[in-house]
C-alpha cells in the first residue's frame, strides 16, 4: 500500500526545504519519536543507513532507546543469561 502526500511548493519554500530533506526531515522526527523503526525510515528518506545514521548522529539522536535496552534485558532473563 503507498499514499501520496501532496505538499506545496510553497510550503518547502517558506521551509526552505527541497523535497528530499523533506522526506529526509519526516523520517528523522517520525523515528525520534519512535513512532517508526529504521527500515522504514531509510525507506522513506530514500538514504542509505550510513547516511541516516550519520544524519541522526548530526541531531543527536541515539539509534538505541532506552526501550531497546529494556528489550534486551528482558530478553535476557528470558535465556537465563541475567
Amino acid at each position: 500500500m503507498s499514499t501520496r502526500l501532496t505538499i506545496p511548493d510553497g510550503i518547502l519554500e517558506a521551509a526552505g526545504l527541497t523535497e528530499q530533506e523533506c522526506l529526509v526531515e519526516l523520517a528523522v522526527q517520525l523515528y525520534a519519536q519512535r513512532r517508526i523503526r529504521i527500515g522504514h525510515a531509510l525507506r522513506l528518506s530514500q538514504l542509505t543507513r550510513q547516511e541516516f545514521e550519520q544524519e541522526l548522529a548530526r541531531r543527536n539522536i541515539s539509534l538505541y532507546s532506552v526501550d531497546d535496552l529494556n528489550d534486551d534485558v528482558a530478553s535476557l532473563k528470558e535465556l537465563g543469561r541475567l
